[in-house]
């Protein structure tokens, strides 16, 4: 059985994030992911506030610029988190939003080529590694850190585009994608990403966000069209819209069972188990719901009741 986790959203007030994080592990989820979006609440620094209050959880953040981060310095304070709460965290790098970027003169001249730069020396260090290079991004002059953590934080890279899911098969722990990859679209960045086999030979690990509404089905797909409306409106998707037969913007009122199918997990109990095994079939290792509403809390709650115990009694009997 693939990990299952929840996203406290971007535009939630931080200060119920504590409340959030124990809930989540009392509800028996694996991790959580938090969102670093400008100009709301910093990714780190949420991270910190989940691990702090929670004992088993694991905590990801998604994602960090590289653009915005100097590598030795996010490096130090990965490795501190690294330290205080073994292998509980997992930290996802990309490019940040284009127009974020502009505003804040964080955009490199190649985002791509400082992208693997960061993740290179930021694993390097991690792994107690005496770092030198002369980027056209990151420039390090024999920098180590003083106590790299004895279990160093997963590092993975967050992109959609083939070059990006490349690199992270060269060059990271593991893959995060967002929401609206569905399952054929995960298969397929799963075979990017090892094609050729990993340097490492370590397993690649993928991280996928889906949508959740779990709800009568005509209201939880008209919830659903929404999102995709929201999604194909930013111009920023074009491999998983293509791999998900979504040409345009969906018309109004409930997206099709079947477009839904290939989106996300939303539905009934029965559609929403079924939509995760889809998953899980495509490579999912980690499958993280995002819930649609402003009922998130309520979103999760019903889905750890309604759909967990029975994925678990699934996985049980397959065993």
């Amino acid at each position: 059985m693939m990990s299952i986790g929840i996203v406290f959203p971007a535009h939630a007030p931080a200060q119920a994030l504590p409340a959030f994080a124990s809930r989540a592990e009392a509800l028996g989820y694996e991790e959580i992911w938090v969102v670093e979006d400008c100009f709301l609440s910093g990714g780190l620094t949420l991270a910190t506030a989940a691990l702090a209050v929670t004992e088993r959880l694991r905590v990801g953040v998604g994602l960090l610029p590289a653009a915005v981060r100097n590598a030795a310095i996010v490096a130090m304070e990965i490795a501190t988190l690294g330290h205080l709460y073994p292998g509980r965290l997992s930290v996802a790098f990309g490019h940040g939003v284009e127009s974020w970027m502009q505003q804040i003169g964080a955009r490199p001249a190649r985002r791509l080529g400082a992208l693997g730069e960061v993740v290179t020396a930021v694993r390097l260090l991690l792994a107690g590694e005496t770092v030198t290079t002369a980027g056209s991004f990151v420039t390090l002059a024999s920098v180590a850190l003083e106590r790299p953590p004895a279990l160093a934080p997963a590092i993975l890279i967050g992109t959609t585009g083939p070059q990006g899911i490349a690199m992270a098969g060269r060059r990271a722990d593991g893959l995060l994608l967002p929401e609206g990859c569905g399952p054929t679209f995960v298969a397929h960045a799963k075979e990017i990403a090892q094609t050729p086999p990993r340097p490492s030979g370590a397993p690649l690990e993928l991280v996928v966000y889906t949508w959740l509404r779990i709800e009568e089905d005509d209201r939880a797909r008209l919830a659903l069209t929404d999102a995709v409306a929201h999604w194909v409106g930013s111009g920023l998707y074009s491999g998983p819209m293509r791999e998900a037969g979504i040409d345009t913007s969906p018309e109004p009122g409930a997206i099709s069972r079947d477009a839904a199918d290939r989106l996300a997990v939303v539905g009934s109990a029965e559609h929403c188990a079924e939509a995760v095994h889809r998953f899980a079939d495509a490579g999912a290792e980690r499958l993280v719901l995002a819930a649609i509403g402003s009922d998130y809390a309520q979103q999760y709650e019903r889905f750890a009741r309604e759909v967990v115990p029975g994925l678990r009694d699934a996985e049980t009997a397959t065993q």
